[in-house]
């Protein structure tokens, strides 16, 4: 029989064994999936008892599944790959702070985690203003296109991925949240912001304040590089907790704002409305079919047409069920 803090410690470990990614104990304690908080030496006497029981194992500062005695080697193999992927990243964030309408540039998926894939791609996440979806996502294109960094066709390894955009509106992403879906609030939990206005990070946690409150244990860690995470207490109202800085400082460049002023008006009406016309008819009959996985209005793009939730969901119950 285990305990519940142990029963918490398999199903975080569960979860990230399904991305082959071990974890430090500062992980696994800042990442616990649900429940109430413990003290850490609890959390370690939990640890320790599962090690001995032969459930979990440890080497090299990393807590895995037993049976996963290569995930360290693999973790650490990682590195290089992500230093790699976060200097384009940055470039990519660099580039788009002169953009008009670019209120957040995040790195989300598997590389703000932590575990990419030497020749994936590099998923960003990108907030434009209200109003400006469609103009602001072709401006995004463009310049990422002009740069070179953008994924398109076969060019994939090391490339920018454009899936996914909103605006502060429907920052709230339960809205797109299935009835099982882990990934989700992990997801949003280890978002790294690379650039962002003032208020645009806290409004955007304030909104998904729900993903936070169910990994219930780290109280103030700021999502400095991958692998880092950022929850709160629930002692903490959301705009009252200490928030993620983003990782290149600055406001938006004098350049994007001007732009901003002068497209802001009518003019921009227009140019928004003939920017979704083009880029609809574009789309053509690959996008008809909307549902969580494909979004696309006026205030959410969003492309994964291979949306793995579910799956990443049934595989992680039925890991658990076999160790715990």
């Amino acid at each position: 029989m285990i305990s519940s803090c142990e029963h918490e410690l398999l199903s975080t470990l569960a979860f990230f064994d399904v991305f082959d990614h071990p974890l430090t104990r500062y992980e696994l304690a800042s990442w616990g999936d649900g429940g109430e908080p413990v003290a850490f030496p609890v959390f370690c006497a939990a640890v320790d008892a599962l090690k001995e029981r032969g459930v979990v194992a440890e080497q090299d500062g990393f807590i895995f599944l037993a049976d996963r005695l290569d995930l360290p080697r693999q973790r650490r193999a990682r590195q290089e790959w992500i230093a790699r992927k976060m200097k384009r990243a940055s470039l990519a964030a660099r580039l788009l702070r002169h953009v008009p309408f670019v209120e957040m540039v995040a790195v989300c998926n598997r590389l703000s985690v932590g575990h990419p894939h030497e020749e994936s791609d590099i998923d960003v996440f990108v907030v434009i203003r209200d109003g400006r979806l469609w103009l602001g996502r072709l401006l995004v294109t463009a310049v990422l296109q002009l740069a070179g960094l953008r994924r398109h066709g076969d060019r994939v390894a090391n490339r920018i991925c454009l899936s996914f955009y909103l605006t502060p509106r429907a920052a709230a992403l339960d809205a797109v949240k299935l009835d099982d879906d882990p990934y989700l609030r992990y997801w949003i939990a280890h978002l790294l912001p690379l650039f962002a206005r003032a208020a645009a990070l806290c409004n955007f946690w304030r909104a998904n304040e729900w993903a936070h409150r169910t990994l219930y244990q780290a109280q103030q860690l700021h999502p400095q590089r991958p692998g880092s995470s950022f929850r709160l207490q629930a002692s903490v109202p959301v705009d009252q907790a200490p928030q993620p800085l983003p990782l290149i400082p600055g406001r938006a460049s004098a350049f994007g704002t001007m732009l901003a002023w002068l497209l802001g008006g009518w003019l921009g009406d227009v140019f928004e409305r003939t920017s979704r016309v083009w880029q609809v008819r574009h789309m053509g009959v690959r996008f008809a079919q909307e549902n969580s996985a494909v979004v696309i209005s006026n205030t959410m793009l969003k492309f994964h047409e291979q949306d793995r939730r579910a799956w990443y969901a049934a595989v992680w119950r039925e890991r658990l069920t076999e160790i715990a």
